[in-house]
């Protein structure tokens, strides 16, 4: 069983019968003390017993899930997860039919999330001088910069795409952090024009201060203009001269959020009251947790598992990769040949989310050769340019429903280009891809 995939399930199916066989034991012991006593301390035993028989049996079923998204994963299907998720896509969002909140959802919004702009809702951006009306000098509205780039949209129709109640705190802290009152809207990225020319990507956030219901008023301004400064660069010192610096909403991450307590109540439900992900999707994230919890204690794999080899693997010659390109993503098994001890290749971590793309086929969206350094704003050059492609996001199951969708940094040694098919005595080229399994 020298097969990684196979020592994976293995692993799998090891704790999915230890726990089967400790819940049998479990409610087999608490049905005999009830059986056999009737003091109230045996019996509160005996409770606790089957309770934890109902654990073991969780963990069984989460397993189960566990096993199905291990199985697609090798047979290039989509993932569960995601799959569970469809309908809350942008592109499912703008259809008729697409998912829409009702009035209950609002209400229950209301008091975890404290509004109620919930995903799929229609909205109009406020105007520049009403905006401008809700910022401090430094261009903030509790922390969050309204960046020059969103001013295009300023008057435009849009729509809620994801609600954000929490982020990753990428450049200090590396926790989850609180925020409050932020949204994506769909499709809108920042293009980094006014930032250096920052090839990130990143969504665009929104306050709720800065949107309305579509016909809703106006607000009038109270002055001509608010003092406050869209600053998008500055001059810091370094190393005996002045180096340029950014200021974006990536950069302020930290100041526009409050602290978390791990075990908060609430944070894994707002993301479905908000409508982020359905309960299905929910209920498969949450199975694979447990799953990945029992895994850990009995030092087990867990999901999803990068493979690892003790041999070098056969070394893969990146292909020159541009926007519009057709690429497949390689498997599992080439691009672990590629990680180093750390997961990373050249110094980019391959995260455990990405393998969810494996064997897919995409396009490619743009090369990365600069971006924002998130700590300390400065513009910084990749040594080896990065590929984004189309639609390939962090869904943000592993930081707990975390709705921020940045896009994936790929390499290129990580993703084989689709040739088009050569054309052979004046023929027409086929539809199929030679070579390439269709997504």
């Amino acid at each position: 069983m020298n097969d990684p995939a196979s020592m994976d399930r293995a692993s799998y199916l090891k704790t999915i019968a230890s726990a089967a066989i400790a819940a049998a034991f479990l409610t087999t012991s608490g049905a005999m003390l009830i059986a056999w006593s009737k003091l109230p301390l045996v019996h509160w035993l005996a409770a606790m017993l089957i309770g934890a028989a109902l654990v073991c049996l969780a963990i069984v079923s989460s397993g189960g899930i566990v096993l199905a998204r291990h199985r697609r994963a090798h047979s290039g299907a989509p993932d569960l997860y995601r799959e569970a998720n469809a309908s809350r896509s942008a592109e499912a969002l703008t259809r008729a039919e697409g998912f829409r909140a009702g009035a209950a959802r609002r209400l229950a919004a209301r008091m975890l999330l404290g509004h109620d702009f919930l995903v799929g809702d229609a909205v109009e951006v406020r105007s520049l001088p009403e905006i401008l009306e809700t910022l401090d000098e430094n261009g903030c509205l509790g922390g969050m910069p309204f960046q020059a780039e969103m001013v295009r949209y300023c008057g435009q129709k849009a729509q809620v795409f994801r609600s954000v109640d929490k982020i990753l705190d990428y450049g200090r802290t590396r926790v989850m952090r609180r925020l409050r009152g932020c949204v994506l809207l769909s499709d809108l990225r920042c293009d980094g024009d006014d930032h250096g020319h920052c090839q990130a990507r990143c969504y665009l956030m929104w306050r709720t201060e800065w949107l309305r219901r579509p016909g809703e008023l106006a607000l009038r301004p109270t002055s001509t203009s608010s003092g406050c400064v869209l600053a998008s660069r500055g001059m810091q010192p370094h190393e005996g001269h002045m180096r340029e610096r950014f200021h974006c909403q990536f950069t302020h991450l930290h100041a526009a959020s409050t602290p978390m307590r791990p075990h908060e109540l609430g944070k894994d439900i707002r993301p479905l009251v908000a409508g982020n992900v359905t309960l299905r999707t929910w209920i498969v994230a949450m199975a694979t947790r447990l799953f990945n919890w029992a895994q850990a204690i009995r030092g087990g794999t867990g999901w999803p598992a990068l493979p690892r080899y003790p041999q070098p693997a056969a070394l893969i010659e990146p292909t020159p990769l541009e926007p519009g390109d057709s690429v497949h993503v390689r498997s599992a098994i080439e691009i672990a040949g590629t990680l180093n001890e750390r997961n990373k290749h050249r110094g980019l971590w391959f995260d455990g989310d990405q393998l969810k793309f494996c064997g897919s086929t995409h396009t490619v969206l743009a090369r990365v050769e600069r971006i924002i350094d998130d700590v300390h704003g400065q513009m910084l050059q990749m040594k080896t340019p990065c590929i984004l492609l189309k639609g390939v996001d962090y869904a943000g199951e592993t930081l707990g429903f975390s709705a921020q969708h940045d896009l994936f940094f790929w390499r290129e040694v990580w993703l084989r280009k689709i040739q088009e098919p050569t054309l052979a005595g004046g023929c027409e080229p086929s539809s199929g891809v030679t070579g390439d399994r269709p997504r």
